[in-house]
């Protein structure tokens, strides 16, 4: 054990961070490119996968962070530090870069559904986000930015504690079947 598992996690976090950056970038890019929200769910799908890999490789690097415990934690602190980088990112482009990408979202929604053949259906959605944007109630980009953040801290943590049960688990059947 030359690490400890919080230096593994920071190494971690900055790969998680890049590729929560991406998932970022889709959102915020999407009033110049409207159909890269659409890779949105795909990465979401892959966030499980890239966790798990790195998650699997402190088990392998060092066989006593492979408990259930020392895993959860590892999970835990990765994606808190690569939230941290895409926070960092998010916060960078919603405050300075583009202050108003929240409201002109806003209105490219409201437009998009009230174009829509089934605008009829969402009358009263359409009403509340229309009021909040002209009374200028919609969240600023650093509310936005914190509660994304915690989102993806408390998602992390428990798809973190998924895996950590998952890989403790194998690891305990595979010590088992060794010693039939």
């Amino acid at each position: 054990m030359d690490k400890s598992v919080y230096k593994y996690a920071a190494e971690a976090g900055l790969p998680i961070g890049i590729y929560l950056i991406g998932m970022s970038a889709c959102v915020l890019f999407s009033l110049s490119m409207p159909a890269l929200p659409m890779l949105v769910p795909l990465l979401a799908l892959g966030f499980p996968v890239l966790l798990g890999y790195y998650m699997k490789r402190l088990a392998k690097a060092c066989p006593s962070y492979g408990k259930f415990s020392a895993l959860w934690l590892f999970g835990i602190y990765s994606v808190i530090f690569g939230t941290l980088i895409c926070s960092l990112f998010s916060a960078l482009y919603l405050v300075v870069i583009n202050p108003g990408f929240i409201a002109s979202y806003v209105s490219t929604t409201l437009s998009t559904i009230e174009a829509s053949p089934v605008a009829a259906e969402y009358v009263d959605m359409t009403t509340v986000m229309r009021s909040a944007l002209e009374s200028r109630r919609l969240p600023s980009g650093m509310q936005f930015v914190t509660t994304i953040g915690w989102f993806s801290c408390f998602v992390g943590s428990m798809l973190s504690m998924l895996l950590a049960g998952i890989l403790s688990a194998s690891k305990k059947r595979k010590t088992a079947d060794m010693f039939r």
